[in-house]
């Protein structure tokens, strides 16, 4: 395979695909191990998701060739002042996106970010639903299928676009 920044985005993409098929086939079985395996394939969707969004983010640093290929996280560049510092407009389209919680890529990097929690023994349901306590507490958003599916389609449809508008005509 070529050495070249598209390469990773392409993989990332395809992989966070197939994995995105493997967790709707482990959510419909009827298998034991289904709910192990939906786990699995759901948090390989969002790493894949996750590193696609951070390949675009090279992708397009390489494209005006600004200094963010070191970045490691999608948190370091998709922020106002990096996006100030580098005017462009995927990196501002993404920026607003990863500003916005309810957006597709709001809620990829709150997925992410609740992937790399410690691990927090489940609260069992109070008997008494009455208590003003019990109902105070709202448990975090869960990275459903339906978001990976929206994330990915979405993705890559920005990535096409954005491929489009650095081709040199």
């Amino acid at each position: 395979m070529a050495n070249e920044v598209y390469t990773r985005t392409n993989q990332a993409l395809f992989f966070a695909r197939m994995a995105i098929e493997s967790w709707a086939e482990a959510a419909e079985s009827d298998a034991v191990n289904a709910i192990s395996q939906a786990r699995y394939h759901r948090e390989h969707a969002l790493f894949h998701l996750y590193r696609g969004v951070l390949a675009v983010t090279h992708e397009v640093a390489d494209r005006y060739r600004w200094p963010l290929m070191d970045a490691r996280t999608v948190e370091q560049v998709l922020t106002v002042p990096v996006a100030e510092r580098f005017p462009g407009p995927e990196l501002a389209e993404l920026t607003e996106l990863a500003q916005a919680g309810d957006s597709w890529l709001g809620r990829l990097l709150s997925g992410w970010q609740q992937l790399q929690l410690p691990p927090t023994p489940e609260q069992s349901k109070l008997q008494d639903t009455g208590l003003i306590a019990s109902s105070a507490v709202r448990a975090a958003r869960e990275w459903t299928l339906e978001d990976a599916r929206e994330a990915h389609a979405t993705l890559t449809e920005r990535l096409g676009c954005y491929r489009e508008g650095m081709l040199e005509w």
